[in-house]
């Protein structure tokens, strides 16, 4: 059964990330090419490191002091950020993240929009 994406929450600790809407995570696992001469014309594989991506995008909230304020001062002082990406509200992944990317943007018939990029630094807990 399909979920509405409704409910979704992407947090810095226990905060809410204000003015979001729109967010992914995309968790990664590369590969280690480990085919040999007996391997019978195949490619082989086997996992090696993994890592993780959140994007984020909505409007900019010049008041969201834990949540777009704080990733702002984590991207400045190079800080690592806990966060949780729960799709449905309460499901999802968490761990520590570095903020490699932050966007503003701003036309004269909208909104003012912020975005961000995180990526992972350490393992991830499903939550």
């Amino acid at each position: 059964m399909a979920i509405a994406s409704k409910n979704a929450a992407f947090k810095i600790g226990a905060n809410n990330i204000a003015g979001l809407n729109e967010g992914s995570i995309t968790v990664n696992g590369e590969t280690i090419d480990v085919t040999t001469f007996a391997s019978g014309g195949w490619i082989q594989r086997i996992q090696g490191l993994k890592s993780a991506e959140i994007s984020l995008s909505g409007f900019f909230e010049a008041n969201d002091t834990n949540g777009q304020n704080k990733l702002r001062a984590d991207f400045l002082s190079g800080t690592p950020t806990t966060m949780s990406a729960l799709l449905d509200g309460t499901a999802g992944w968490s761990g520590s993240f570095l903020v490699t990317s932050l966007e503003y943007g701003a036309a004269v018939d909208g909104e003012v929009s912020f975005s961000a990029s995180l990526e992972s630094t350490g393992a991830l807990t499903v939550v």
